[in-house]
């Protein structure tokens, strides 16, 4: 009598199911260390800049815009030269759990010490802290999740989840997504416009799949202004891609542009006033804010350096201060040590050699994939932008690039892993 084969039942969901449990967990691991994080005081000036919230809720929209010469310069110097969102979104949440403006410090006062910031009430009050630290580990965590969906479609759904995985354990971004920042808002514009890119690169887009990648590159530029270096080697990638059909590509990349500089225009209400004064007051307040930061921060740095920057930042041990001429160590006392206790993600720059090992093969398979030229360009533009511009050793600038270099070192490591398998001796009967 032969024998009896049992049914086998296959599970298609089972992978989706883990994946999901994955996220989920990297997700949980983003919120468990939000109220560990060492303080920053960019914290004070970021929840000050909430305000603007209760001054359009009380005043109108007219309290936020452009004036040649307002009552207070310190807060229309801010509300031009960084982004809107994060602010907003932290003064909205403040009212929803019926705070009022009373509650809001100072902006952070870097020529005074620690002590003298408490005492002028610099300091951000706990329940306006709390507030905004969770709602950045919040957007933090949407970020993950569209990461992860762009990452799907643009290098398969296994090798998208390690990605997604180790771009949620980088120190440098677990920290800064933890504080009431601009980073959790930063990284929430960016997945919206790797989301959008991707859709538009895998296959035949929609004028509406261009109208989406204008608008979430009109959130991701008001969420803070560094994410241009992101939106622009994008947009070059998929109109070279599109090359075979140059007119109609050129057509929706307007369309893209129009919806950008109109969901960018509808968040900054302070250049409705004078839309053509205003970006050259943007540049003169930016470019003074830097040379600034260049002449108290930097130095000369060499060729080498800057190289490595751009990717030992994003890989390595978080930053915890950029300011080095006042004793941040001693201020957070014990808080470093509290939060290095599990919470800090995973330096993988400890792993130097088979980092770079894995970005260049990684890359090498980019020639294979149709997605490959959104990748590479994407992180070629921004480490270059960054190469040639940027002259400060500071972690928070060259995180634009976590993403991109995630997926890169996943395709290597992929890469690795084949060359292994194949590299085992044969059995033998």
């Amino acid at each position: 009598m032969p024998e009896q084969s049992l049914p086998v039942t296959i599970n298609r969901k089972a992978p989706c199911n883990l994946i999901g449990l994955g996220l989920s967990l990297l997700m949980l691991y983003i919120l468990s260390g939000v109220a560990e994080a060492p303080f920053h005081g960019d914290e004070s000036t970021i929840l000050y800049m909430a305000n603007d919230w209760f001054l359009l809720r009380e005043q109108g929209i007219s309290a936020l815009h452009y004036r040649p010469d307002p009552p207070d310069l310190v807060p229309q110097i801010l509300r031009l030269i960084n982004g809107t969102l994060a602010p907003l979104t932290y003064g909205a949440l403040l009212e929803a759990a019926q705070l009022d403006r009373n509650i809001l410090n100072r902006p952070w006062a870097w020529d005074l010490g620690w002590w003298e910031n408490i005492y002028y009430e610099h300091m951000p009050r706990p329940e306006a802290l709390f507030i905004g630290r969770w709602a950045s580990a919040l957007m933090l965590c949407l970020a993950v999740a569209l990461f992860f969906a762009a990452a799907r479609k643009l290098i398969g759904a296994p090798q998208a989840f390690w990605a997604t995985l180790l771009f949620g354990s980088l120190p440098a971004v677990l920290l800064n997504g933890r504080r009431a920042m601009f980073e959790g808002a930063t990284f929430l514009g960016a997945a919206l416009v790797w989301f959008a890119a991707a859709r538009i690169a895998v296959g035949r887009a929609r004028s509406r799949d261009w109208l989406l990648l204008g608008a979430a590159s009109g959130v991701a530029m008001a969420a803070k202004h560094i994410n241009v270096l992101l939106i622009a080697p994008i947009f070059l990638a998929l109109l070279w891609q599109s090359r075979a059909r140059r007119l109609k590509a050129l057509s929706d990349l307007l369309i893209a542009a129009v919806s950008m500089i109109a969901i960018f225009l509808l968040l900054n209400p302070a250049w409705w006033s004078a839309p053509l004064q205003v970006p050259e007051q943007v540049l003169f307040w930016r470019n003074d804010t830097l040379a600034a930061q260049s002449e108290a921060f930097g130095r000369p740095l060499s060729l080498g350096e800057r190289l490595e920057a751009l990717i030992a930042f994003p890989f390595g041990a978080p930053q915890y201060f950029e300011d080095t001429l006042n004793p941040w160590r001693d201020w957070l006392g014990d808080s470093i040590p509290r939060y290095e206790r599990g919470l800090q993600g995973i330096a993988w720059y400890a792993l130097a050699p088979l980092i770079y090992l894995a970005l260049l093969l990684g890359a090498l398979s980019l020639l294979q994939r149709r997605t490959g030229a959104l990748i590479g360009l994407a992180a070629f533009g921004i480490g270059f932008a960054l190469l040639m511009t940027n002259t400060l050793m500071w972690q928070r600038y060259y995180l634009p690039l976590a993403f991109p270099l995630a997926m890169l070192v996943t395709l290597g490591l992929a890469q690795i892993a084949a060359i292994l398998r194949h590299m085992r001796p044969f059995r033998h009967a």
